[in-house]
């Protein structure tokens, strides 16, 4: 497949998808976003904070438009002592940077008016320390594991900085609605990241 086949594909997926999610009516997703929400806990952060014997250093997100939300678990990370950090993408530039959240008013449009760490509130975390976890939000996903984003391949950015300062162990989890995955093979690219997990709001999968 050509590249301009691959982004004309890609592209019709996204729009494909998109639709899919937006049909689901406020109260569905909410309540799909708290299904979502005890799977990951239950097969991801429990399991792992037992394993580690520690609080977790977790990178999360703010839903955007019809995204599944993941503010239920956040908030059970902070009762449960957890270093909760999200993107921010930095203006004039390609790359993101982490910064710790720790209150739902800390988040405030960003480009595109993605939701994103306000600066004036919030500060840039360790980051010679690894991410134990990262819910990544997308489109488009697969059971195979892959996964079709909006097209600015930050998250991608963000999976190639963790591995290249030995981030080997960073957990990358997909988190979307049961209807956003496909049996279909997603048009894929070298670079993009490559999930370990996949929570939606029926199942858990590993890959």
């Amino acid at each position: 497949m050509d590249n301009g086949q691959m982004k004309s594909d890609k592209k019709e997926w996204r729009r494909r998808l998109t639709a899919v999610r937006d049909a689901l009516s406020l109260e569905e997703r909410e309540q799909r976003s708290e299904s979502l929400c005890g799977l990951v806990e239950l097969h991801v952060l429990y399991p792992l904070r037992s394993k580690l014997g520690r609080p977790l250093n977790i990178c999360v997100y703010a839903p955007f438009r019809s995204e599944a939300s993941p503010l239920t678990l956040l908030q059970q990370c902070w009762d449960r002592g957890d270093l909760t950090a999200a993107p921010r993408i930095i203006p004039g530039r390609e790359g993101i940077e982490i910064r710790k959240v720790e209150a739902l008013s800390n988040w405030i449009p960003g480009k595109w008016g993605v939701p994103e760490p306000d600066p004036l509130q919030t500060c840039l975390i360790d980051r010679t320390k690894s991410l134990d976890v990262v819910l990544v939000p997308g489109i488009v996903f697969n059971e195979a594991g892959g996964r079709l984003g909006y097209g600015g391949g930050y998250y991608d950015r963000l999976y190639a900085q963790e591995l290249s300062k030995g981030g080997a162990e960073t957990l990358w989890i997909g988190f979307a609605f049961s209807n956003q995955v496909v049996t279909d093979i997603i048009p894929m690219e070298p670079h993009d990241l490559k999930l370990n997990g996949l929570a939606t709001d029926e199942k858990f999968i590993w890959y």
